[in-house]
């Protein structure tokens, strides 16, 4: 209803001639200085009178405005429901919260929400810019139907996923304990390190949904006295699949330790897998984990090729591969997620590298 009123208090009382009618109307302080924009129309739906708003709102001068028919900044897409508007205003009838689009003179287009009044053979219209309204309520929009992928992103991983992934681990390991022959063992061997690469794919790609659309990497933070035995889990996985490698692992923590153990446990796969994949199966891989100054330590480091400097400064954004080789398997995520979860423990993820040893090392507090 403010619109509508300030439509009709700009209606002139007397001042019939336009430029009597535009003078009488640039002496009112609300026409000067409103950011709303105020214009008056003739029935042939030309402007008559424009407030200073239209210029700084659009960026034509009054001259490239006044005498000009609406129709020239107009949206081609509105040209018909703006004259619809237009018909409607003609038969005396008010228009409310109408909206179209008007050509800058950038080109850009802006949002308007018209209220026009006929007054004799006049139309007063006062305009509201309503182009970050319409932005904002398409961000929500956007930011909805992206919460809703998310959503259901995760649901196929975590669950339509893994339940056929865990059966057919499960039957993998039934069927390689009644096994004698040394051909069928490597056979399951090979399947358990597929299923087991496929686990470690999801995990990656769950973390990555949830720290990239907005929810971050969640922890389940306890105190425990079990790290070590758990990360001997992950290493003695690792040895079964990975026959061409020997792994040393050393490990030196003492007392509890507060952190996720699941998530810790997810670096320690994450960079032993990386130092199979790329180290020299010639050389050790040397893991070792212990507790220092009230933190916790991890250092993986291989043998092999030296990272270049510029691949090093890129190792720990998702997907990224390096150089890549045709054995090479992954989507390049698993540094990345394992430097994301040591910044979740408040922690830090980094590497060296010379032409003898590659060490990637996690510290974090415990």
């Amino acid at each position: 209803m403010d619109s509508v009123r300030t439509a009709c208090r700009i209606a002139p009382a007397v001042a019939a001639e336009s430029g009597l009618l535009e003078e009488s109307q640039e002496a009112s302080l609300t026409w000067r200085v409103t950011p709303d924009m105020i214009c008056i129309l003739d029935r042939d739906g030309r402007f008559v009178a424009i407030n200073p708003a239209w210029t700084a709102t659009l960026g034509w001068s009054r001259e490239e405005i006044v005498g000009q028919p609406y129709l020239n900044f107009l949206h081609p897409d509105d040209v018909d429901r703006s004259n619809a508007a237009f018909e409607t205003v003609m038969r005396g009838e008010p228009v409310l919260r109408f909206e179209n689009r008007y050509r800058a003179k950038s080109g850009a287009f802006r949002w308007f929400s018209w209220v026009a009044v006929p007054e004799g053979d006049r139309f007063y219209c006062t305009v509201r810019d309503v182009t970050d309204d319409k932005e904002q309520a398409e961000s929500l929009a956007r930011k909805t139907a992206e919460g809703e992928l998310r959503e259901q992103f995760l649901a196929v991983l975590g669950h339509d996923l893994r339940n056929p992934l865990a059966a057919f681990s499960s039957g993998t390991r039934l069927l390689s304990e009644g096994m004698d022959d040394p051909e069928k063992q490597l056979i399951a061997r090979q399947m358990q390190s597929s299923v087991t690469r496929m686990s470690d794919l999801i995990d990656n790609l769950m973390d990555l949904a949830r720290v990239r659309l907005g929810d971050g990497l969640s922890l389940d933070r306890q105190t425990t006295d079990t790290l070590a035995d758990r990360l001997i889990e992950v290493i003695e996985e690792i040895r079964l699949t990975s026959n061409r490698h020997r792994i040393e692992s050393h490990l030196s923590i003492e007392g509890p330790v507060t952190c996720d153990v699941t998530k810790i446990s997810q670096i320690v796969s994450n960079l032993v897998a990386n130092a199979v994949t790329h180290g020299d199966p010639k050389t050790l891989i040397r893991f070792d984990a212990r507790t220092r100054d009230g933190r916790l330590i991890v250092r993986v480091a291989n043998g092999g090729e030296r990272i270049p400097e510029k691949v090093r400064e890129n190792l720990f954004r998702p997907f990224f591969r390096g150089v890549a080789r045709e054995s090479q398997q992954g989507l390049g995520l698993g540094l990345y997620i394992a430097s994301e979860i040591a910044k979740a423990h408040d922690g830090e993820l980094t590497v060296t590298s010379d032409d003898d040893v590659t060490e990637f090392r996690m510290s974090i507090p415990c």
